[in-house]
């Protein structure tokens, strides 16, 4: 008969090396809270009178849809409908940036002081770079061929506020129809609910 083998005993931890180590790992779970920035928000509109750029009441086909993040995918802007060649006016004074093609795409782009900055696509401009507007000017007519578009042309409305470097890397978009003045601003209707009175 042979004699028995020995088993390993199963080691066991002391106190103080297991509130090490869970030490450890919340440091390690707030640090990488810590260096993980928060999901981009968006600031306060600096304005609140710009006009529409379209005649007539503002017709929403596509709204503001930032990105959590600057690098990911959203609608930087909102779509409005609108038919071909409607004019387009500025909805305040300010600087033309910029007046032609971007990536095959005809845009227009107006500096408002202050960091902010419209743009509009697909346009036909009536202006040029450095040309002088003021709030209703007619600065371009609306194309068609905006991509997305719901219906056959649409004006795609967007606004930038700079918030760093000269790159516009760091640029923080914005709801446009947030810098609309009250009177300019779409009307949206309240659904009824049971009790409200109506019905």
């Amino acid at each position: 008969m042979s004699p028995p083998t020995p088993t390993a005993a199963t080691p066991r931890l002391r106190p103080s090396v297991i509130a090490t180590a869970a030490a450890t790992v919340a440091a390690a779970v707030v640090a990488t809270l810590v260096v993980v920035p928060p999901a981009t928000a968006v600031p306060d509109p600096p304005r609140r009178d710009l006009r529409r750029p379209l005649p007539g009441p503002v017709a929403v086909v596509t709204p503001f849809d930032p990105p959590a993040e600057r690098w990911l995918a959203g609608h930087r802007g909102v779509d409005l409908a609108a038919p071909l060649l409607t004019p387009i006016h500025a909805p305040a004074g300010g600087t033309v940036l910029f007046a032609g093609p971007v990536g095959g795409r005809p845009v227009l782009s107006i500096d408002h002081g202050s960091g902010l900055r419209t743009t509009y696509e697909p346009v036909r401009a009536t202006v040029r770079t450095g040309d002088s507007v003021t709030t209703g000017d007619v600065v371009a007519h609306l194309l068609t061929g905006h991509a997305g578009c719901p219906v056959d042309s649409c004006l795609h409305w967007g606004a930038r506020l700079a918030s760093g470097g000269p790159s516009g890397n760091d640029d923080d978009y914005l709801d446009p129809l947030s810098l609309l003045a009250v009177e300019d601003r779409p009307i949206r209707l309240k659904p009824t609910l049971p009790g409200d009175g109506f019905g």
